[in-house]
């Protein structure tokens, strides 16, 4: 039987917030002391969903980073950095003049990666190699490429007006949202960076049902 303090308690991470940052705040407005983890970080630009684990729900983590999950992802064409969002130095623009894809082209692109895809590993990363942080050794200059399996169930064109493409993303656990980002434009004959992020839905758990972090006082921890 599942104690009241064994559970996931869904949370909406604002934008400029570490998802240990949620961590923390819980732990000091909740008073809760027992075991805690999370579901899948996002990056502290990025918003949405953010899975708390107490107690016993911890060990259910291998498990729930799996789950299904829906994002709502901003692309800045013809711009780029070396992380492949706002939170790298920018390293290339294209002028608006030389290059503009247009709608048709970025429906056609997109359905390219609708299916089970090989998908790269982005230099920066918390994917592991060797025990080292791939975002660790792409720092000190060492680029390790790696690859993996994943399924995106749909892309869905939500708007675009050059050079601001907006996408929503139903993907399984896994997806690397900024390569996909980087992906699309790669077959669009163009660059981007990722500027916004928002997980709208991991498996069952959507916006709807988060705490937001002035309601953690709210929740009752027994």
């Amino acid at each position: 039987m599942t104690s009241e303090i064994d559970r996931i308690i869904p949370v909406y991470k604002p934008v400029g917030f570490s998802t240990f940052d949620l961590i923390r705040i819980f732990k000091k407005k909740t008073g809760y002391k027992g075991k805690i983890g999370h579901g899948g970080t996002l990056d502290p630009f990025a918003c949405g969903v953010v899975l708390l684990l107490l107690g016993k729900a911890t060990k259910k983590f291998e498990e729930i980073k799996l789950w299904d999950k829906v994002y709502i992802a901003g692309l800045r064409l013809g711009i780029d950095s070396e992380t492949g969002d706002i939170a790298g130095e920018v390293r290339k623009f294209e002028p608006q003049n030389i290059f503009i894809p247009d709608r048709e082209s970025i429906e056609k692109a997109i359905k390219n990666f609708i299916g089970e895809i090989d998908q790269k590993v982005p230099l920066y990363s918390a994917a592991k190699y060797k025990g080292r942080p791939l975002y660790k050794l792409a720092k000190n200059g060492i680029k390790v490429e790696k690859s993996k399996m994943v399924k995106i169930y749909n892309i869905e064109l939500i708007n675009y007006r050059y050079p601001i493409l907006t996408i929503r993303v139903c993907c399984s656990g896994g997806v690397y949202i900024r390569q996909l980002a980087h992906d699309i434009a790669e077959e669009l004959g163009t660059t981007c960076l990722l500027f916004y992020l928002e997980r709208e839905r991991v498996g069952n758990f959507t916006i709807k049902e988060c705490y937001l972090i002035e309601d953690f006082e709210k929740i009752t921890i027994q």
